[in-house]
């Protein structure tokens, strides 16, 4: 008996795919696209701080394996208004769980959009620059995926010097044998800041995040004589021009006892010793964290958007 093998229906690449669905605009970069990547992101340190740190760390344009993380890119030909942009890379995205537009005007984030729908992936948050963030998700939003939250209005801001409030001495690096306690107060900024804890899924890979923070030095608490946590906060991205701050929180019951904004002035200045700018971006309806952060020194410099998948 003759057994007729059952060939595999053919699917196009991502680079065919994203091709296709923009009319040639987007494709996906390549090795050889890396050195425009890096100059793009380069331009703009503070807001492209998530990519730099990805880019220092080894990682170039060349697509992971299928279905892992790529980075998307729009060029343009050389013109007197694009004179001085890289190699023609008008604008980039990274692509992986999470999504980030890189120098993108709304119409180029839109672009994006339709590019990552013709993917059919599915991802956890897109952020970054609030107008390509916001036009790249009303193209994203006509497929499957719908948002948890869209927070359109998160004041990115800066610190280039010293902080304008003397630095809290207790704030120090966690130690690793610490991580018993650093951990519950991860959880809780966690389900403060997002509403579910992120035990419920993925719960090895948050903790080993937490260890890897701590291993690294880049996660700074404030502990009480008893042990426990009343400050503490992350350097969550670290790149050689920029840190960015993450996962700042006040124990409750430590709260308005002007116990912030020495704490956050501390960790600025552990930060500097990474790279000279530091930088955070926070919801706008946040008035608490906004004028602590306004206290020691930062300023807006742009405004990021988030929608949570």
């Amino acid at each position: 008996m003759r057994i007729l093998s059952r060939a595999r229906p053919w699917s196009p690449s991502p680079d065919e795919a994203v091709r296709r669905a923009t009319g040639g605009a987007v494709r996906v970069l390549n090795h050889a696209d890396t050195s425009a990547l890096t100059a793009l992101a380069a331009a703009d340190p503070v807001t492209n701080c998530f990519v730099e740190s990805i880019l220092e760390k080894g990682r170039d344009a060349t697509p992971a394996r299928s279905g892992g993380p790529l980075f998307l890119g729009i060029f343009t030909q050389a013109t007197p208004v694009t004179a001085g942009r890289p190699a023609g890379l008008e604008a980039a995205c990274w692509v992986g769980a999470n999504v980030v537009p890189i120098g993108a005007t709304a119409e180029a984030g839109a672009l994006f959009g339709v590019a990552l729908t013709a993917l059919h992936r599915r991802f956890a948050s897109v952020y970054g620059p609030r107008e390509s963030v916001l036009a790249l998700w009303d193209e994203l939003s006509r497929g499957p995926q719908r948002a948890r939250q869209i927070r359109d209005d998160q004041p990115l801001m800066v610190l280039r010097g010293r902080p304008a409030v003397e630095p809290s001495p207790r704030v120090r690096p966690a130690r690793p044998e610490e991580f018993p306690v650093v951990l519950p107060a991860c959880v809780a900024m966690f389900e403060e800041e997002l509403g579910f804890s992120p035990l419920q899924n993925g719960a090895v890979q948050y903790r080993l995040r937490v260890e890897d923070l701590i291993r690294n030095g880049w996660s700074l608490v404030d502990l009480d004589d008893a042990g426990r946590v009343r400050f503490k906060a992350d350097l969550g991205v670290v790149s050689a021009s920029c840190t960015q701050i993450q996962g700042v929180w006040v124990e409750p019951s430590r709260r308005g006892q002007g116990l912030a904004a020495p704490s956050v002035a501390a960790v600025t200045e552990y930060a500097r010793q990474t790279a000279p700018q530091v930088s955070l971006y926070v919801n706008s309806f946040n008035t608490a964290a906004l004028r602590t952060y306004r206290t020691v020194g930062f300023e807006q410099v742009g405004t990021f958007a988030t929608v949570l998948l």
